[in-house]
């Protein structure tokens, strides 16, 4: 009778700790699934941000190699023509050290390029990058602007604006200028004749100065407006095939109609045979094509208007820069 009640007596205590145990080990649980789960997603975000921080420094270092490698010989002449280096090329001439991004893989060395293209008056620098996980290039007006410390660079605003004022001064001073050697002229010739005859002439200078307003001519400002031809989107790559006939490796331009094939190469080590018993090894090359259809070959059209045309430049007209 003893035995049965103080065994009565233990159970619910030892019910409780039980039941405690099991609660702060199932705590523990969920807590341990939390972080684990919340922790991958802090890692992967972490992880892109490094990503971007990568891809953008490498394309700046392509931006900065485009600076050095367009001097006065390589620009453009015509325009419309545009010139190209892929990032294989660029590595190759040593305008930069390859390089890889924050996983440590080697970008796409044909499909990451510089190209310049000639504007009436300046250029534009596109720069394009691709790498395992992203692709994005930058576009910028660029010119050979005499704040240049290259052949070409950026266009700089507030540059061009100390360089008008700069002007502007200038002007005003040959102005005031102009006007002392005139105004010392007509006192030597007042002093040379009597007032009667300064009198005379002063009228005939105004009636000069009105005819020469009323026969102002309106200066008539050149418009452009470029419309680019249109293409079909890019075929797939054909099947890898032997280069027996040693294709050239071709890029073709944004804008290019005459380029509607592309060609790149592949080459690797291969088993050709044997020879006294032996494995022969050589390289074989190969290459891919892709294709694409001219849809619009585009068009240029030049119209002549007064200065801000609003019309025009709402169709999409721009300033040459040329008057008449």
């Amino acid at each position: 009778m003893y035995t049965e009640e103080n065994e009565r007596g233990r159970f619910p205590l030892r019910d409780i700790l039980l039941k405690a145990i099991i609660v702060i080990i199932f705590i523990i649980l969920i807590i341990f699934v939390i972080t684990k789960l919340t922790n991958p997603i802090s890692s992967n975000k972490k992880s892109s941000s490094n990503y971007d921080k990568v891809f953008s420094a490498n394309l700046e270092l392509m931006e900065d190699a485009a600076f050095n490698y367009f001097n006065k010989d390589r620009l453009p002449k015509e325009v419309g023509e545009n010139k190209e280096l892929t990032l294989r090329e660029m590595v190759n001439s040593n305008l930069l050290e390859a390089f890889t991004d924050a996983d440590g893989k080697a970008c796409d060395v044909n499909n990451s390029y510089i190209r310049l293209t000639k504007n009436d008056d300046d250029y534009t620098l596109r720069v394009n990058l691709k790498c395992s996980l992203k692709e994005d290039y930058s576009l910028q007006k660029v010119g050979e602007y005499s704040y240049c410390d290259k052949t070409i660079c950026k266009k700089d605003s507030s540059k061009e604006k100390d360089k008008k004022e700069t002007k502007k001064s200038e002007v005003t001073k040959k102005v005031d200028i102009t006007e002392d050697t005139n105004n010392e002229s007509v006192n030597n010739k007042n002093n040379s004749t009597n007032s009667n005859f300064s009198s005379s002439s002063n009228n005939i200078v105004n009636n000069q100065q009105e005819s020469t307003n009323s026969n102002q001519k309106v200066t008539m400002y050149e418009y452009k407006k470029v419309v680019n031809p249109t293409f079909s989107a890019w075929s797939s790559w054909s099947s890898w095939a032997r280069n027996s006939n040693r294709y050239s490796a071709i890029k073709c331009n944004l804008y290019d109609v005459n380029c509607l094939k592309e060609i790149q190469l592949y080459s690797r080590k291969e088993k050709i045979g044997t020879a006294n018993g032996k494995e022969v090894y050589a390289t074989v090359h190969y290459y891919s094509t892709r294709t694409r259809r001219l849809l619009s070959s585009g068009s240029t059209d030049i119209k002549w208007s007064t200065y801000n045309d609003a019309n025009l430049l709402n169709q999409g007209y721009i300033y040459t820069g040329n008057t008449r």
